[in-house]
């Protein structure tokens, strides 16, 4: 579609999480209002070897009342998360399996590095026990696809799916692929969302040794500071952040109107075009993101209140966001709330960004903003009204999620609250 034109609204009719601050959607959000931080050390992971030893974990997950004992046990980690959050978002969305045409569904799973534990172990067992000895599902498991062949398998989807990797922007391509899809006619539904287990001894150094992570804290809870002064790098966090799309004639069809929770409009992936870009050059195609975006969702630039940035906590980044969001929308980026939840509870990279759209449906169907956990002195980050030391009550129609990655990739996409 050309920018102007109106677009076929895909709907947000479910969703469902599995992450730091809770097991479902609605213990997530009761965890993240509560304004406790969900970062802690790590068990296990030896602080004079791996300096960032803290993050964001899911706890007391029990995959087994809803999944056979046969199939969970050919998934690595972060496939079980994911199935339990799309078992929620399905739930949620009232779709009965049973008599949806499962060849009219989809799976779009965002997702930057696999299952990091089961390459890990598998490599252990190899160079300790031998070859003979690795797990046969290992093949199956490790690879970011994995969850995507894993949640066919459970629900008995048959329609079109993909698996993107994007590093942050992972979660958000994927949203958008599912949305374009639907709108092609390839089909009428999509479970689709964003994964990441990095909590890992191997991943952890991996993330390390890219120099993003925090690894000088005073406490855990206060190491992860996106937009304050006193920044010192990311925190990973694990999870699982999916939801359910349909076209509108699928929503008539199952009489469903009242299960609506949002629209997806319209989406921009750009790049920087060249390799340690300056951050002018960042700045320019963030703001590109952000303008093609909203030009093609036919949403006036002003009804957008909210704005959910990518939040790494590192200088550089911080600051090409707080730049192209004061260039574009000038002395009016004050009449928006941003926000920034993962300080909260950590930065699950290849989901990231499928979080953020979640938090940002809940947001607006609760007219609640969470705050930013540790945002105390925005330092040269300022000019944004960021949502600070309490929660806020406001009417938001009308939202704008951003994301950025390695590689010079930059997104945006633009979410309206129900409209059906």
């Amino acid at each position: 579609k050309k920018a102007g034109e109106i677009l076929e609204k895909v709907y947000v009719t479910g969703i469902g999480i599995t992450g730091p601050c809770g097991n479902t959607a609605k213990e997530f959000w009761d965890g993240l209002l509560s304004g406790k931080s969900f970062i802690s050390t790590l068990s296990g992971i030896n602080k004079d070897i791996f300096p960032s030893n803290i993050g964001g974990m899911v706890k007391n997950i029990t995959p087994e009342k809803y999944f056979s004992r046969r199939l969970l046990n050919k998934c690595s980690r972060f496939s079980v998360l994911s199935l339990l959050a799309c078992n929620e978002a399905l739930g949620d969305a009232g779709i009965d399996m049973t008599s949806y045409d499962k060849t009219r569904i989809g799976i779009f799973v965002g997702n930057n590095s696999g299952g990091w534990e089961s390459a890990n172990n598998g490599l252990k067992v190899l160079h300790r026990e031998g070859p003979q000895y690795i797990s046969p599902f290992l093949a199956s498991n490790w690879f970011p696809a994995a969850p995507q062949g894993h949640i066919s398998l459970a629900f008995g989807i048959k329609g079109y799916s993909k698996t993107v990797i994007s590093d942050r922007v992972s979660g958000l391509l994927a949203i958008a692929y599912a949305a374009r899809t639907i709108r092609a006619g390839l089909i009428d539904a999509a479970i689709v969302g964003g994964v990441e287990t990095p909590l890992d001894e191997w991943a952890l150094q991996f993330y390390h040794s890219s120099g993003i992570l925090c690894s000088s804290y005073e406490t855990p809870e206060k190491a992860y500071r996106p937009f304050d002064r006193r920044k010192q790098g990311m925190v990973l966090a694990e999870g699982a952040a999916f939801m359910v799309l349909e076209s509108a004639e699928s929503v008539r069809k199952r009489n469903a109107g009242e299960r609506v929770r949002a629209n997806i409009r319209e989406f921009c992936m750009v790049y920087d075009g060249t390799t340690n870009a300056e951050p002018d050059t960042k700045v320019e195609q963030y703001k590109r993101a952000i303008d093609t975006a909203i030009k093609r969702s036919v949403v006036n630039p002003d009804d957008i209140r909210l704005i959910c940035p990518d939040g790494t906590a590192v200088e550089e980044d911080d600051m090409v966001e707080v730049r192209a969001l004061n260039e574009y929308w000038g002395s009016k980026s004050m009449d928006k709330y941003c926000t920034c939840p993962k300080a909260s509870f950590g930065n699950t990279i290849g989901a990231a960004s499928a979080f953020d759209a979640v938090l940002s449906i809940l947001s607006m169907n609760t007219s609640t903003l969470p705050f930013i956990s540790n945002l105390e002195d925005e330092g040269n980050c300022r000019g944004l009204n960021f949502v600070k030391k309490e929660n806020i009550r406001a009417t938001i129609n009308s939202s704008l999620i951003l994301s950025r990655g390695f590689g010079g990739v930059a997104a945006a996409m633009v979410i309206n609250n129900r409209e059906f």
